[in-house]
């Protein structure tokens, strides 16, 4: 019937360790905040803020940071804290009007390690944007950096 719960085979009584039910199945043993999303409600070329929710759990954001997209491409950027604030700040502008980043676009960063972020742009039918750089052709991996601004 549509709609209706799945039959789940019996898999046998939990056990228990430690006065807690044992892992059973699909579970992540450490649990945070690697990724963020920002939606553009409107034109945001200045800066990015980042969730304070994220900062929160990783605590210090690099002050430099390399941002990978989903075509391979590295853009170079710094972070500023401002009071319990942290934004995207230098190299910001450049990767925004790159990608045309505009009002329905959302970018989804991903943190890969202290200095690292992955990013995957979706617009407006949540769709994933694939964009080359506009520096280089298809087949070239690039740093973008103050250069190409």
């Amino acid at each position: 019937m549509l709609g209706s719960p799945a039959d789940v085979p019996d898999e046998g009584p939990a056990k228990k360790r430690r006065g807690r039910l044992a892992n059973v199945g699909h579970f992540h043993e450490d649990v945070g905040l690697d990724h963020f999303l920002r939606i553009i409600f409107k034109p945001t070329f200045g800066r990015l803020m980042i969730p304070k929710a994220f900062v929160k759990w990783f605590g210090e954001i690099s002050s430099n940071i390399i941002v990978t997209t989903n075509t391979g491409c590295n853009w170079r950027m710094t972070t500023r804290r401002e009071d319990n604030d942290v934004f995207t700040d230098q190299g910001w502008t450049t990767f925004a009007i790159a990608h045309q980043l505009k009002v329905g676009k959302f970018p989804t960063f991903k943190k890969v390690s202290s200095f690292k972020y992955s990013v995957v742009i979706f617009d407006h039918t949540c769709t994933k944007v694939v964009s080359r750089c506009p520096y280089h052709d298809a087949d070239t991996r690039c740093v973008v950096s103050k250069h190409h601004a």
